[in-house]
């Protein structure tokens, strides 16, 4: 709001349009923001009126650096006093759900002041900041009462921690290990083909028992569409405020045992010779698995409504569901009404493949025929309900499952950077997103043309103006039961590479966010939900960025592959820095056997996004970047100097090069880290070939093991058991500290 009107008072300038005037009388008159607006409109420059609403006015501060006074603008009269003098007058703080006293000032006191703010064209009013505040948030209506005048003002503070939370064994300057995991990749003999939340029960009971670490890092378990032409990228989701239903364990919902028609169907030699295809299939099929799972689970909503009005236990269970829908408001409601017309309109209109191609009144979320299908379609969209209900109560088990298991952290969960323009948030929150304009990157080494990723960029005026809503509710989902979060492509707090719909990646420019609030409400948010946070900061980095996360608590996520000096060589693992999440690789990498084979480079001259001269460029630079990581290994005491050349020359990682990687790792100074099951098992097969589409199998690769099978094949025993003796050497194994 500040920044729109400063911008008009240059705009106004640069257009002639003088500041005030004085009439025949002598008085002096102020050029009216409004009517500046008014007239840069017409000689061809807009400024959206609601960018011009003064209320809420939003202000974040950290509680180690609280200024003396703060400062609340209003419209000021239009005439001006032609003599200073102070104005008589009183201005009153209320705090609206008094948490603290009330506050009465007298203009005339040397620490309150009202004057002109020439960079706004507002009245300013300067007064004491509030005391002995706690971090939170408080709304506060202010009145000021000046020559007989009242005006009013509504201000939105946030009071935010300096740093972001750290579990206690952290804070106390422990480090400890994890692994990360696709769960959509978990394969047992229990799911439907696709791993699901019992199967994430089990995947705990392996890490803490035959691994010895602290935490799963899973991918973002973001709802999906599941189903073509969309992609399957939990990467770009329809929803990031709620979850894909394609994990639900079907048989633990309380409802499945209840319901004949579910347990005859499920029992039926059909439905069970179609499970075992599935689970055996090479890869996830998300379109048949999620079709039987919303099959089966229709079934359990029936059985679950229809018993609603009996007392006991189904009366107790439905209060419960009634509770959960009020606490999640109008986003479940409106996420539940998307998911029900998208259904609809699939049967009757196959051809309208997104809510861009539906009628033009059910585009507009707030419509009277939205309103009309929620009142005549109410048990449909209380049925999408019910299943985020559901996934809200099974992870929630899972988290405390891995909690009382003695993990310090549980479950890592992954917040993704975008959504598609096409899914439930695009349409239910269409004001906090910039149409005409997609997100990607500027051309680079890796990437000449520049990327584009093809998603709408974020609002941050809108964003602003509802007082960092839709960015708290969207931390608060993913927190949700876990005990850390990683946030992709975390520059995204301080800007983004905008491209525009008719330009190419080359076009772009960086748009910059409110950094300053977002960090300090990321903290806030991190602290009220005990949730430990990682910034992706992988890229190219705003000069001093990856210092100001640190200095909030919010730990670096640093790569083995890239961790290098100007001259390319790896650098010391005790040159890692503390406040950071260490890795081999991640989803869009090779694998660490990957890399080292050069599958990825195989991968992509086989499909032809490289042609024969640029993979053998390619290839030259991994032997090179090979030859470093050894060299660094030796040097640092992480592998023998007699293995080093087998090593090298292997075309497969060895199994002293494999340990050497890990305990290189595991001895960084680094707070966490995290190997990938990929890189425990030594699984050639990274999860995402970035450019790629249907080129390559993206997002729907299954475990080299089954969950059973990690625990009962010699080899997966073996490999399972030098990575537990790993992290036990290195001190992140001692689970006694985490008490």
């Amino acid at each position: 709001m500040n920044d729109t009107y400063r911008a008009l008072q240059i705009l106004a300038e640069n257009f002639g349009i003088e500041p005030e005037f004085k009439d025949n009388w002598g008085r002096v008159f102020r050029t009216d923001p409004e009517t500046a607006r008014r007239i840069l409109m017409a000689r061809g420059v807009t400024i959206d009126p609601d960018l011009m609403k003064l209320n809420p006015q939003v202000v974040v501060v950290s509680d180690d650096s609280l200024p003396e006074s703060w400062s609340i603008l209003f419209p000021r009269s239009r005439q001006k006093e032609t003599k200073s003098r102070p104005l008589p007058g009183t201005v009153r703080f209320t705090e609206v759900d008094a948490r603290t006293e009330e506050s009465v000032y007298s203009l005339g006191r040397e620490d309150v002041a009202t004057d002109d703010d020439e960079t706004t064209g507002l009245l300013r009013l300067a007064a004491p900041f509030p005391r002995h505040l706690e971090p939170g948030a408080y709304r506060f209506t202010v009145e000021l009462l000046v020559e007989g005048e009242s005006h009013g003002a509504d201000v939105l503070l946030f009071v935010c921690p300096a740093r972001a939370y750290l579990p206690p064994a952290l804070e106390a300057g422990g480090r400890i290990a994890g692994i990360g995991l696709a769960l959509y990749g978990v394969r047992s003999s229990e799911n439907w083909g696709v791993g699901d939340f019992a199967d994430l029960r089990r995947v705990i009971d392996w890490a803490v028992e035959d691994l010895g670490v602290d935490f799963v890092g899973l991918n973002p378990l973001h709802a999906l569409f599941n189903r073509r032409p969309f992609n399957h990228s939990p990467y770009l989701p329809s929803s990031r405020m709620f979850r894909n239903f394609i994990y639900l364990d079907v048989p633990g919902i309380p409802d499945f045992h209840a319901s004949p028609e579910a347990t005859s169907l499920t029992d039926s030699q059909e439905f069970t010779v179609t499970i075992d295809r599935l689970r055996n299939e090479e890869h996830v099929n998300y379109e048949e698995v999620s079709g039987l799972k919303l099959k089966v689970l229709n079934m359990l909503y029936r059985n679950f409504a229809e018993n609603r009005s009996r007392s006991g236990e189904a009366s107790r269970r439905w209060e419960d569901f009634e509770r959960y829908r009020a606490a999640a408001g109008r986003p479940l409601e409106l996420f539940a009404t998307f998911c029900a017309l998208n259904e609809l309109f699939e049967e009757q209109l196959p051809e309208a493949v997104t809510w861009r191609h539906w009628p033009d009144p059910y585009q507009d979320p707030d419509s009277d025929e939205v309103a009309q299908f929620q009142r005549n379609s109410r048990e449909k969209i209380l049925f999408w309900m019910y299943l985020q209900w559901q996934i809200d109560l099974q992870l929630k088990e899972v988290q405390r499952y891995a909690l009382e298991r003695g993990m310090a952290v549980g479950l890592y969960h992954d917040e993704a950077l975008a959504v598609d323009r096409n899914g439930a948030d695009a349409w239910a929150m269409r004001e906090y997103f910039h149409e005409g304009f997609r997100v990607g990157a500027p051309p680079d080494a890796f990437a000449p043309e520049g990327q584009d990723w093809g998603f709408p960029p974020p609002n941050r005026d809108t964003i602003r103006k509802a007082g960092y809503a839709p960015f708290l509710k969207k931390l608060e989902s993913n927190c949700s039961h876990g005990g850390a979060l990683r946030i992709d492509h975390v520059m995204q707090l301080h800007h983004l590479f905008w491209i525009p719909d008719s330009g190419k990646a080359a076009d772009g420019v960086y748009v910059r966010d409110n950094e300053s609030d977002l960090l300090g409400l990321l903290a806030l948010k991190s602290r009220q939900e005990r949730t430990l946070i990682v910034g992706e900061d992988l890229g190219t980095v705003p000069f001093d960025f990856r210092e100001r996360l640190m200095a909030r608590g919010i730990l670096s996520y640093r790569l083995f592959y890239f961790e290098r000096d100007a001259e390319e060589n790896l650098i010391p693992a005790n040159a890692y820095p503390r406040d950071a999440l260490v890795s081999i690789t991640t989803h869009d990498l090779p694998t660490l056997a990957g890399f080292w084979s050069g599958r990825d480079i195989d991968v992509r001259r086989s499909i032809g996004t490289i042609d024969e001269t640029v993979a053998e460029t390619q290839r030259q630079d991994r032997e090179r970047h090979k030859a470093k990581i050894i060299e660094r290994l030796v040097q640092d005491g992480h592998l023998p100097a007699e293995k080093a050349h087998a090593a090298w020359i292997s075309p497969f990682p060895t199994d002293e090069l494999h340990a050497a990687v890990l305990h290189f790792l595991l001895s960084t100074p680094a707070r966490l880290a995290s190997i990938n099951q990929e890189d425990i098992f030594l699984d050639v097969r990274q999860q995402n070939l970035p450019g790629t589409t249907h080129e390559h199998p993206n997002w729907v690769t299954k475990m080299r093991y089954t969950i059973e099978e990690v625990r009962t094949s010699d080899e997966a025993k073996r490999l399972s058991k030098k990575l537990r003796e790993l992290v036990e050497a290195s001190g992140r194994g001692d689970r006694s500290a985490h008490r």
